[in-house]
């Protein structure tokens, strides 16, 4: 209690006062409700809900999202070349799309009887229109981080408020497996449950993410000139935004599937004289595992103080979480052994609880370093990349998903018929599970070990671009535009 109250307590001298933070991570709670039912159920939902074959609807969403994610530097150069009113740069675009994106997310998950080749169509465009309006807030949104505060600790303590936001947004739709479990008692069917929760979880969750606006952009917003192309020239030229970006999609390079498919059709345990089923396991599981990542959020800003900055941090967790599941991979599952392995992913849990924080901290300072190379902030280009690695991401787990099924031999139509599922998806469905975001994890640290930022190159460029916007007024005087990029020293990049 005593951690929770100097955490929201306003220290002297404080730019951002917390209750501006707490407004904050309330929107982008309220969006990740929304978020997280269409990006963890969706799939599911077109498979053991409406009955979509695996592989085809996998392709599908992967292909949307995929090319969904590649338009997304062009919204974020659409943000950075609009005109900036009254209410800012990117509040905006909050508060304009949070009720389309809110009504579109929910149509996704009503059944209304159309065929195979119906349905494919209406995802199709319902969830371009949704992507392309979510795009804007989403970019917008996270771009906040990087306008929120003028010095880099502050901003840091806003993203770390808006990963705690997001974590808290996925608190509504992980009740789902054991509302799924119990529907008989409920004497409900699991399309009255989609319906029901899209309607709770994706529209009142984006009427929610409009609190984020209340966020003052006290960082220069400045309308980008120059075409577009320029700028995403420039932003291809920044090293850290790169690197970021390739380590993010390696990391989906691999097989996998969503954890429900593993937990429903493969566990269950028998205690207190009752058997509990793979829906309700994976509930409990899910607090279990995620509840010591939960609180490690809260204390991000000393780990990464003792650790020597975020990047640190991201390796630690990247390293954390090879070790732990394939550590976990050998413990199995079966029995009391589900416990041994939930314990082992509950560690690794510790530090990858700190990466979402760690990695938005990087993004925002990365337009920092953009800002000292050109003279530009570009937060709509940057935030959109981000966007791009987490729908591109998406997409590509998603298809792969759909591909590992298919090879694995699914039928979704066997579990109500009581059949067991093929022989193949029993035999590596586990290893699948547990060992592919291990892989994934591998893929993740290569990028990573090249980029030569670290707290030290921090400090020396926050210093830099202080002294630069004391400068400003005299540039502006002489016409002087961006910085000289023979007075920067790229190597500490």
């Amino acid at each position: 209690m005593g951690l929770i109250k100097r955490l929201f307590r306003d220290k002297p001298g404080q730019e951002v006062p917390n209750k501006e933070m707490l407004s904050f991570a309330v929107g982008v709670a309220g969006q990740n409700h929304m978020y997280n039912i269409v990006a963890n159920w969706f799939l599911y939902f077109c498979t053991d809900v409406l009955f979509m074959d695996a592989m085809i609807i996998g392709i599908v969403l992967g292909v949307a999202r995929v090319w969904d994610a590649i338009n997304d530097p062009l919204v974020g150069v659409i943000i950075d070349h609009s005109k900036i009113g009254k209410h800012g740069k990117l509040r905006p675009h909050i508060l304009w799309s949070a009720i389309p994106i809110g009504i579109c997310a929910a149509l996704m998950f009503i059944d209304f009887g159309l065929t195979q080749t119906q349905e494919i169509i209406y995802i199709v465009v319902l969830y371009f229109v949704w992507d392309t309006m979510y795009s804007f807030q989403d970019i917008s949104q996270w771009g906040l981080t990087a306008m929120i505060a003028t010095n880099v600790e502050e901003r840091s303590k806003a993203a770390q408020f808006g990963r705690i936001g997001a974590m808290v947004g996925g608190w509504l739709p992980g009740l789902l497996p054991i509302i799924l479990s119990n529907k008989d008692l409920l004497g409900v069917t699991e399309k009255q449950i989609f319906m029901a929760c899209a309607i709770v979880m994706c529209f009142g969750g984006m009427v929610l993410s409009m609190f984020a606006a209340r966020v003052k952009e006290r960082a220069p917003a400045v309308k980008t000139e120059g075409s577009p192309l320029a700028s995403l020239k420039s932003l291809l030229r920044n090293r850290i935004v790169m690197l970021l970006v390739l380590a993010n999609i390696l990391s989906y390079c691999t097989l996998t599937v969503q954890q429900v498919y593993f937990f429903k059709y493969m566990v269950s345990i028998d205690l207190f004289g009752r058997t509990f089923d793979g829906m309700e396991v994976m509930f409990v599981f899910g607090i279990f595992v995620g509840l010591p990542g939960t609180l490690a959020m809260l204390i991000t800003g000393r780990f990464s103080k003792w650790v020597g900055g975020m990047k640190n941090v991201l390796l630690i967790a990247t390293i954390g979480n090879i070790v732990c599941r394939i550590a976990a991979f050998f413990v199995g599952y079966e029995g009391i052994r589900i416990v041994y392995t939930g314990i082992l992913l509950a560690i690794c849990g510790i530090p990858n609880g700190m990466v979402g924080i760690a990695s938005t901290a990087i993004w925002g300072d990365s337009i920092d370093y953009e800002e000292w190379r050109t003279g530009v902030r570009n937060e709509g280009a940057v935030f959109s990349m981000q966007n791009l690695v987490s729908k591109m991401g998406s997409g590509l787990s998603i298809f792969f998903t759909g591909l590992t099924l298919k090879l694995l031999d699914f039928d979704a139509t066997k579990f109500d018929l009581g059949l067991p599922q093929s022989e193949t998806f029993n035999k590596f469905i586990f290893p699948v599970y547990m060992l592919a975001p291990a892989f994934g994890s591998l893929l993740y640290l290569i990028p990573l070990l090249f980029m030569k930022y670290d707290v030290n190159a921090k400090h020396k460029l926050e210093a830099l671009l202080r002294e630069r916007r004391k400068g400003i007024k005299i540039a502006e005087a002489t016409h002087s535009v961006g910085a000289d990029p023979e007075l920067i020293d790229t190597s500490i990049f």
